[in-house]
């Protein structure tokens, strides 16, 4: 039965999921104005400025609060390695925009899903209930009624980087919710943004030097494109560890898949793409297997709270009512078998 307390976490996750997905799309409908309209490939310099006002935010308070300590430990150097996979990650995913179709690169984004789902069943030792698989299922079918509507022209080159790009974010999300964990998402942000920003830095003027001097800088549209990317991509890493580890990154990335039909209405009312019904339909499927699946996992926390909650009682140990009301066994699960995996 579906109680208050229920309704109010699951519409707060979908709410929040649907911000992600908002931004998702924003950063991939710019991507593609800069494509289009300009010819230019700049992944790194639009990923560039978001790193830059992330190190000036988070990284200086991470600074000002804990010093250069995680910069230099073991935790810093697994900062380090997320940092890089999250890089090549969109680098790949905005350089696969000047291959393929921007309805394409979404679709095969769905590969995330999957790979996030084992290797959290591996390392995080999460378990799914069917009613799990059957609203990943329903999200899948939702996506794939966006492809009748994909008129672009395929590349299997596009394909092939977004594909890639897609199984490193999986890889990435599930790191980053045990990081995230561990040490709090503003130290996370604080710490990675670092990397991310040196990174970034090196690769733009090693490899987009040719095209930064190619930019019409007398064009005040590239300067709005440029920072609405920006803009959208700061807000999606700002929210999105605090999502992987209060909803763990399945749900995330599920809600992640309203991005589809949020940027083919962008392809419609931008890029002229021809209107379909099914877009309609395609939502309210991911839509309704979001909130499925959103349902499930709550209840299913709720119920291994609980489990945890009597152990303790018995062995009386711990006050029943310091228990967090969700994630608290994926929280100690995973910092025990990915602690004994870097260590």
């Amino acid at each position: 039965m579906l109680t208050k307390q229920t309704v109010v976490a699951v519409c707060k996750a979908v709410a929040v999921g649907q911000v992600l997905a908002v931004c998702n799309a924003g950063t991939g409908v710019t991507s593609q104005l800069i494509t289009n309209n300009y010819k230019l490939k700049i992944p790194t310099t639009q990923s560039f400025l978001t790193y830059l006002t992330l190190c000036t935010t988070y990284g200086v308070y991470q600074i000002f609060n804990n010093g250069f300590t995680l910069l230099f430990s073991r935790t810093g150097l697994l900062c380090l390695f997320l940092a890089g996979s999250d890089f090549l990650a969109t680098y790949l995913t905005v350089t696969a925009y000047q291959y393929t179709s921007l309805v394409s690169i979404q679709l095969l984004d769905c590969m995330t899903i999957p790979t996030i789902m084992l290797l959290s069943w591996l390392f995080l030792k999460q378990r799914y209930k069917i009613g799990q698989y059957g609203a990943v299922l329903v999200c899948f079918g939702g996506v794939g009624l966006m492809l009748f509507e994909d008129t672009g022209t395929q590349s299997v080159k596009g394909d092939v980087l977004c594909t890639i790009g897609a199984v490193l974010y999986g890889i990435n999300n599930v790191c980053v919710e045990w990081v995230a964990r561990d040490i709090g998402t503003y130290a996370y942000l604080g710490t990675y943004c670092w990397f991310a920003f040196i990174i970034s830095g090196v690769q733009m003027v090693v490899l987009e030097r040719e095209e930064i001097r190619s930019i019409p800088w007398n064009d005040m549209n590239i300067y709005l494109i440029v920072i609405a990317f920006a803009v959208f991509l700061f807000i999606f890493l700002t929210i999105m560890p605090w999502m992987l580890v209060t909803y763990h990154a399945t749900v995330a990335n599920l809600n992640l898949l309203a991005a589809d039909v949020y940027s083919a209405i962008c392809g419609v009312l931008i890029f002229k793409m021809k209107f379909s019904y099914l877009y309609v339909i395609s939502f309210l499927l991911i839509f309704g297997g979001v909130l499925g699946y959103t349902v499930v996992d709550y209840y299913a926390d709720k119920a291994k709270v609980k489990v945890e909650r009597d152990q303790r009682e018995a062995e009386g140990t711990e006050d029943a009512n310091d228990l967090e009301s969700s994630g608290l066994l994926e929280n100690e699960v995973g910092r025990s078998n990915m602690g004994a995996i870097i260590s």
